[in-house]
């Protein structure tokens, strides 16, 4: 956490939930949540899972989700799945979508059809050899 009237330079790295409410200059990459507090400003690129600005943040996000809420302002470029903006809340700068890990689709009659291949060959087999 780096508190209100504080600031903080330089690049941090961490497995941890980040919150701002001072100002920072750098980049920050977290394997969890990134709060940009209402008297929060960062300068710099976040790498996160989650993004959650009340305050300023001026740079490029990179996020699973990104949400802006009433008070909150965010310039530059996004790179996220999920992004939610309030009523209020400001977004200036370049967007790009994420794709979803999307699962392969399975059909519910794909295995029955095989199956049924798999039994016709060994009947024509059967046949053949009586």
């Amino acid at each position: 956490m780096v508190a209100v009237g504080a600031t903080f330079t330089g690049d941090i790295q961490l497995n941890h939930d980040f919150h701002l409410d001072g100002l920072m200059k750098g980049n920050l990459k977290s394997e969890n949540d990134v709060i940009v507090g209402a008297g929060g400003r960062f300068i710099g690129d976040v790498k996160a899972k989650r993004v959650l600005v009340s305050g300023v943040l001026d740079g490029k996000i990179d996020a699973d989700r990104l949400e802006i809420v009433a008070s909150g302002q965010v310039s530059g470029e996004i790179k996220v799945r999920e992004l939610v903006i309030e009523s209020g809340g400001q977004f200036v700068g370049a967007s790009q979508v994420k794709k979803h890990d999307a699962p392969r689709l399975t059909y519910v009659n794909e295995g029955a059809a095989t199956d049924k291949e798999a039994a016709a060959s060994v009947s024509a087999t059967e046949n053949q050899t009586a």
